[in-house]
C-alpha cells in the first residue's frame, strides 16, 4: 500500500489520534501500520519522517498519560515516538 493512502486507524487511543493527526497537518506521512504484531504495542504507527516534538509540545497535544520514547538498539529500527500507556499504542518516526 502507498503510504501517502494510509489513514490513521479508527481504534488509535484518542490522546495518540491528536498527535497522529497533527503529525498529518505538519505534512508527515504515515509509512506503515502494525496492528497486533506486538503483545507489549498492540498498535504502532509509523511515520516516514521524524516526529514534530518541539510543535506538539507547544501546541499541548501531549497528555499526561502520554510518554516520549526512543530506540536506538540497532537490531531494531532506530526511531522515536509518543507511547499512550494505557493503551500501549505507539506514534514514531525515524530518530532524528
Amino acid at each position: 500500500m502507498n503510504p501517502s493512502t494510509l489513514s490513521i486507524p479508527s481504534n488509535l487511543s484518542p490522546s495518540l489520534r491528536r498527535l497522529a493527526e497533527s503529525e498529518l497537518a505538519l505534512g508527515n506521512s504515515i509509512l506503515r501500520i502494525e496492528d497486533g504484531v506486538w503483545s507489549n504495542c498492540p498498535l504502532a504507527i509509523v511515520f516516514a519522517n521524524p516526529l514534530h516534538f518541539t510543535e506538539a509540545a507547544a501546541a499541548n497535544l501531549i497528555s499526561n498519560e502520554i510518554e516520549r520514547w526512543e530506540s536506538r538498539d540497532p537490531h531494531y529500527s532506530i526511531e522515536a515516538g509518543f507511547r499512550d500507556r494505557e493503551s500501549r499504542h505507539t506514534i514514531a518516526g525515524p530518530f532524528a
